[in-house]
C-alpha cells in the first residue's frame, strides 16, 4: 500500500511539474526618457520583472521632406539599472511609411534604422541585445515591402533573435496578412476594437472580442510571446465622430460631466483640458483594462499556447499605469500563463 502511494505521489507531482511552462516576466516602456523611481523599480523586483522592451525611436513618413524619418528618440538617464537586466530594443513604425516607399528606399531605411540602433547601443554601452523587435500594424497592401524591409533587416543583424509584433487580425487572415520573416512574433492582446467606433464599449480589451480570434493561436506558424494591456485612457467624441484621446483626466474635470452610464461621460460646458477646447456635448469613454478582464484572457491564451517558453509583457511601465494595480494582480496576471 505505502509503495502504491509513493507511486501516485510520484505521478501527481511529475504531472504538475508537466503543466508548466517557463515564463519570462516583461514589461513594455513606451516613454521616451528611461528613469524609473524607486517605488517603480521596487515593484518589479517583487514581481521577478527583468526583461524590458524598450521603444528606441518611432519611424513616421515626413511628408515636408518626402521620406521616412525618426521621431520621438529615446534618452536614457538610467542606464546602470538596464545592464542588469535583459533589453530588447523595439522601433515603432507607421504603415504610411511602406504605402510611399519602393524597393530600393525601404532597403536603404533598413540600413538607417540598423545604424541608428547600433549608434544608441554603443553610446550608452549596451553592447549586446538578445532581440531586436519590429511593431507594425502592416496590411495586405503593405505586407511585401514590410516584409522586405524586416529581410533587410535580418541581413544586418544587431541581435540573435528578430521578432515582430502580431496584432490580432493578422494572427486570424494569415492569407491576406501573411507571416513576417521572423524568428518569432510578439501576439498583441489589447486594441481590440474599433476605437472610433462610438458604440463600442472598450477598444483596448474585450473578452467577447479576443474569443473571434483565440481560435487561430495554436496554429500559427511562428513561436508566440504575448503582450497583454494595464493600460488606460480616455476617447473623445464630437458629434457622434472620433475626436482623439487623453491619457489622463482629472478627477475633478469628470465630476463636472453628466454621467451616462459607467464610463460615458458627457462635458456639459465648453472647457480646456489639457490645452485642448471640449466642446458642450463632447462624449469622453473612459477605457480602463481591469485587472479582471486581463486576467480572464491570460487564462483563456494559457490554454491554447504551446508548452515552450513565454515572454509575458505587459504594456506598459510607468509610475501611474503600476500605482492602478495591486502586486497580487499583477502577479496573478504573470501567473496565469505559467500552466498550460
Amino acid at each position: 500500500m505505502k509503495i502504491f502511494l509513493a507511486i501516485v505521489l510520484v505521478v501527481t507531482v511529475a504531472a504538475c511539474k508537466n503543466d508548466r511552462r517557463e515564463t519570462n516576466r516583461a514589461v513594455y516602456y513606451w516613454k521616451q526618457s528611461f528613469s524609473l523611481t524607486a517605488p517603480e523599480q521596487q515593484k518589479l523586483a517583487g514581481l521577478g520583472v527583468e526583461t524590458f522592451y524598450v521603444k528606441y525611436f518611432d519611424i513616421a513618413w515626413n511628408s515636408q521632406q518626402q521620406r521616412a524619418l525618426p521621431v520621438a528618440k529615446i534618452r536614457f538617464k538610467d542606464t546602470a539599472y538596464l545592464r542588469i537586466k535583459n533589453l530588447i530594443p523595439t522601433v515603432f513604425i507607421t504603415n504610411e511609411v511602406f504605402y510611399q516607399l519602393d524597393s530600393s528606399q525601404i532597403k536603404m531605411l533598413a540600413q538607417n534604422t540598423v545604424s541608428l540602433l547600433k549608434k544608441y547601443l554603443a553610446l550608452y554601452a549596451f553592447d549586446k541585445v538578445p532581440e531586436l523587435q519590429m511593431d507594425c500594424d502592416w496590411t495586405a497592401t503593405t505586407k511585401n515591402k514590410y516584409f522586405y524591409f524586416l529581410n533587410e533587416l535580418k541581413k544586418r543583424p544587431i541581435a540573435k533573435t528578430l521578432s515582430a509584433t502580431i496584432r490580432l487580425h493578422q494572427l486570424k487572415y494569415t492569407v491576406s496578412s501573411g507571416i513576417p520573416p521572423v524568428d518569432k512574433g510578439l501576439l498583441m492582446c489589447y486594441n481590440m476594437g474599433n476605437l472610433q467606433n462610438v458604440q463600442a464599449k472598450n477598444s483596448i480589451i474585450d473578452y467577447q472580442e479576443f474569443k473571434k480570434y483565440e481560435a487561430y493561436i495554436a496554429s500559427y506558424p511562428l513561436p508566440l510571446d504575448v503582450g497583454l494591456p494595464i493600460f488606460e485612457w480616455f476617447v473623445l467624441f464630437r458629434n457622434d465622430k472620433y475626436a482623439g484621446l487623453f491619457q489622463n483626466i482629472p478627477a475633478g474635470f469628470l465630476e463636472k460631466c453628466k454621467k451616462q452610464g459607467r464610463h460615458l461621460f458627457e462635458v456639459t460646458k465648453d472647457s480646456v483640458l489639457s490645452g485642448r477646447l471640449l466642446k458642450a456635448g463632447d462624449l469622453l469613454r473612459y477605457e480602463p483594462s481591469e485587472a479582471a478582464a486581463v486576467k480572464k484572457i491570460a487564462t483563456s491564451l494559457s490554454q491554447r499556447l504551446g508548452a515552450g517558453k513565454l515572454n509575458v509583457v505587459l504594456y506598459h511601465c510607468d509610475s501611474i499605469t503600476l500605482s492602478k494595480y495591486t502586486a497580487d494582480d499583477l502577479e496573478d496576471i504573470y501567473s496565469r500563463l505559467r500552466h498550460y
